[in-house]
């Protein structure tokens, strides 16, 4: 999901290559991603949600990436908040607590009809609606594609647009929206 996000936040964008590749891996093929990692000319590692990841392996990619890169996390695991002093890496967190760069708040999630928040980075406040979908891992995701976004130079407002029109390839293939 976080992936499909993500690209949804930055495929209008005339920034975005079409090379741009998004991975999703539960981190176990480190030789592979250290692969990948090495060849970007802007490696971006997102970590959205870690119960099934150790924190060394964690810290053993983070400290793969170049310097040139990022690492996007979810602060509200709390030993994510350790990675800003455990890797070199410049480091984007995004929740609901306070301390995220990319902080939730407002949500309205009534039913599938249609959920919004707000996204708060840096006092800039950009409300955020998507429809047919419900939970808080919609949420963790839109934050992620907006932390990528805010990498890439891409603009909240256009993101938040874009994900206006975005349809989850599950409930696609179920017929549910």
């Amino acid at each position: 999901m976080t992936r499909e996000i993500v690209f949804q936040s930055l495929k209008n964008h005339p920034k975005i290559r079409s090379k741009t590749l998004i991975l999703e891996s539960n981190l176990e093929d480190v030789e592979g991603l250290n692969f990948f990692i090495k060849n970007s000319s802007l490696p971006i590692l997102v970590i959205t949600d870690n119960k099934d990841i150790s924190f060394e392996k964690i810290k053993i990619i983070s400290k793969a990436i170049p310097g040139r890169g990022f690492l996007i996390s979810n602060f509200d695991e709390e030993q994510n908040r350790e990675l800003k002093t455990e890797t070199p890496l410049r480091v984007l967190c995004f929740g609901f607590q306070s301390g995220a760069d990319f902080q939730a708040s407002d949500v309205r999630d009534g039913d599938d009809e249609e959920m919004n928040f707000k996204i708060n980075y840096k006092g800039n406040i950009v409300p955020i609606w998507l429809r047919g979908v419900s939970g808080r891992g919609y949420i963790y995701a839109v934050l992620a594609g907006a932390a990528v976004g805010e990498v890439l130079g891409l603009n909240l407002v256009e993101i938040s647009e874009t994900l206006k029109d975005y349809k989850d390839s599950a409930m696609l293939k179920n017929n549910t929206l």
